[in-house]
C-alpha cells in the first residue's frame, strides 16, 4: 500500500482529503497541519509515496517551504499543491491543483501520481476489510457500519451498525491503535455518512458565527459553498442536507454584506480568502441585492435571506465549468468559447432550469426560491439568457438580474485595471433596463457606497 502525507488545517477538508484518498486510492495517509510537522514527519520517516500541501496555513506559505525542503535535502517525493490559481504541472514532481474543495481533480492527480488507474479506481480489489482512518470516523456519533479493529493481525468487533463510538473509539485510541476497518461492500457507506457529519459542523459552525470577524464568516461561507459544489452530485440523502447549509448560509451572507459599509472592502475580504469566481461574483451581487432591497419601499430582511439561498444555489451547475476553466468568467461567454463541448454549453444554457429543479425537492426550500432561481437570467423556462427583459416577473427577480448585471459591469470594468465609477456603469444599466419598473431598482443603486 502507498503512503501520503496531507498537510491541512482545515477540519473539513482534513476529513474530506484523508477519507477520498483511502477511499478510493488505497492509500495510507498521514494527516499534519503545518509545514513544519510535515517537514519533521518526513525526516522521521521518509517512506511517503506523496505529500499534498495546502498552499497557506495560517497565513504562512505552507507549499513553498515543504518545497524549499525538498530542494535542500535533495527530496524525490512528489508534491501536490492545493489551492493554486489554476491546474498545472510545475515540473516533474511538483504539481498545482486549483480549488481545495475539488476532490475529483485532486484524486485524479494523485491516482496518476501513485500510478492508480481509472479502472483500478473504479474495480479497487482490496481484499474483506478496508482501513479507515481515525480522522473521518472520530465526527461520527454512532457506527453506519459494522466496525473492526485489528489485534494480533486478527479482526475483532468495534461497534456494530447504530452503536454508540465515541467511548470506543477514545479506548482503542488509548492502546495505540489509529485505524479502523470495515467491509470492503461498506466502504461506501463511510463516505456518505461522513459526508452528511461534515454538512452538520459546516452548518452548525455557520450557526455559531456571531461575534467571529468578516474574515472568519467569509472563510466559512466558502467552506460550506465550495462542500456544497463538490457535492452536487453525491447521493441523495447528502444533497438533501444542503438546503440546510445554504439556509445557514443565507443569515451569514446578510450579515457580512451590512458589516462591509463599501463594496471594495468586501472585495479586499474576498480576494485575501482566494475564493473562487463563482463565489466572489454571488458574495457582490449579495451587496448589491441587499442595497436594493434596504432602499425600495417593499424590501426588508426576510428579502434578502431569500436571495441569498437563491445566489448559493443559481449557478452551482456552472461550477465544474469555472473549475475546469478558471479563466472563463461571464456566463455569455460561455457559450462563446471554443473550449467549451457541445454538452457543456447545453449545461450553461440551462443551468437556471437544473438549479431550479435541485432545490424544489428541498424540504425546507423557501417559497419561491425556485422561480428566482429559474428566472435569474430572465427566461420563464430557466433556459437561455434573456436579450429583453419581460414586465411580468416578480420584483425579486427583478433585483437579482439588476444586481447581478451590475457585477458584470463591475468585473469587466476592474479587470480592465479601471476605477469602477458610478458614472459609467449606472447609464449602462439604464440602456440595458430601459422600462419603468427595472429603472426604479436601478435608481436605488446611484448613492450604492463602493
Amino acid at each position: 500500500m502507498s503512503r501520503t502525507l496531507v498537510v491541512c488545517d482545515n477540519e473539513f477538508l482534513s476529513v474530506l482529503y484523508v477519507m477520498n484518498l483511502e477511499v478510493y486510492l488505497a492509500t495510507s495517509v498521514e494527516l499534519v497541519t503545518s509545514a513544519e510537522a510535515a517537514i519533521a514527519v518526513h525526516k522521521k520517516k521518509k517512506n511517503f509515496d506523496l505529500i499534498i500541501s495546502l498552499d497557506i496555513i495560517n497565513k504562512q506559505d505552507a507549499f513553498q517551504e515543504i518545497n524549499a525542503y525538498r530542494g535542500s535535502y535533495g527530496v524525490k517525493t512528489p508534491l501536490i499543491k492545493v489551492g493554486a490559481d489554476a491546474d498545472q504541472d510545475i515540473d516533474a514532481k511538483t504539481f498545482a491543483v486549483s480549488s481545495r474543495y475539488n476532490i475529483q481533480s485532486l484524486l485524479k492527480k494523485s491516482a496518476s501520481i501513485l500510478n492508480v488507474t481509472a479502472k483500478q479506481m473504479a474495480e479497487l480489489q482490496m481484499g474483506d476489510y478496508y482501513p479507515i482512518s481515525m480522522t473521518p470516523i472520530e465526527g461520527l456519533s454512532k457506527a453506519p457500519c459494522n466496525l473492526y479493529y485489528e489485534v494480533n493481525s486478527q479482526k475483532k468487533m468495534l461497534a456494530r451498525t447504530d452503536d454508540a463510538i465515541e467511548e470506543s473509539l477514545k479506548n482503542i485510541k488509548s492502546l495505540g491503535v489509529d485505524q479502523v476497518y470495515v467491509k470492503s461492500s461498506d466502504r461506501l457507506v463511510i463516505v456518505n455518512n461522513v459526508s452528511i457529519k461534515l454538512i452538520e459542523k459546516i452548518t452548525l459552525t455557520l450557526k455559531n458565527l456571531s461575534g467571529e470577524s468578516t474574515e472568519k464568516k467569509v472563510e466559512v461561507l466558502n467552506d460550506g459553498y465550495e462542500f456544497a459544489m463538490a457535492n452536487l452530485f453525491s447521493s441523495e440523502e447528502v444533497k438533501q442536507e444542503m438546503a440546510e447549509i445554504a439556509t445557514a448560509s443565507s443569515k451569514v451572507m446578510t450579515e457580512v454584506v451590512k458589516e462591509n459599509i463599501q463594496l471594495k472592502g468586501l472585495i479586499s475580504t474576498l480576494m485575501n480568502n482566494k475564493s473562487g469566481y463563482i463565489f466572489i461574483h454571488s458574495m457582490i451581487t449579495s451587496y448589491v441585492a441587499n442595497h436594493i432591497i434596504k432602499n425600495v419601499t417593499w424590501g426588508g430582511d426576510g428579502q434578502a435571506d431569500k436571495i441569498n439561498f437563491v445566489l448559493f444555489f443559481h449557478d452551482i451547475y456552472l461550477a465544474p465549468l469555472y473549475l475546469k476553466y478558471p479563466d472563463l468568467k461571464f456566463e455569455k461567454s460561455l457559450l462563446n468559447s471554443p473550449l467549451l463541448n457541445e454538452k457543456e454549453k447545453d449545461i450553461v444554457m440551462n443551468h437556471a432550469r437544473l438549479a431550479a429543479e435541485l432545490v424544489v425537492a428541498y424540504k425546507r426550500c423557501p417559497m419561491g426560491a425556485d422561480i428566482l432561481i429559474k428566472h435569474h437570467h430572465g427566461m420563464k423556462k430557466g433556459s437561455g439568457f434573456a436579450s429583453k427583459y419581460p414586465e411580468d416577473l416578480s420584483p425579486l427577480s427583478k433585483v437579482l438580474l439588476v444586481a447581478e448585471a451590475f457585477v458584470e459591469l463591475f468585473v469587466e470594468i476592474t479587470d480592465k485595471k479601471e476605477k469602477p465609477e458610478m458614472k459609467l456603469i449606472i447609464p449602462k444599466l439604464i440602456e440595458e433596463f430601459s422600462s419603468p419598473s427595472y429603472m426604479k431598482i436601478v435608481q436605488t443603486l446611484v448613492n450604492m457606497p463602493i
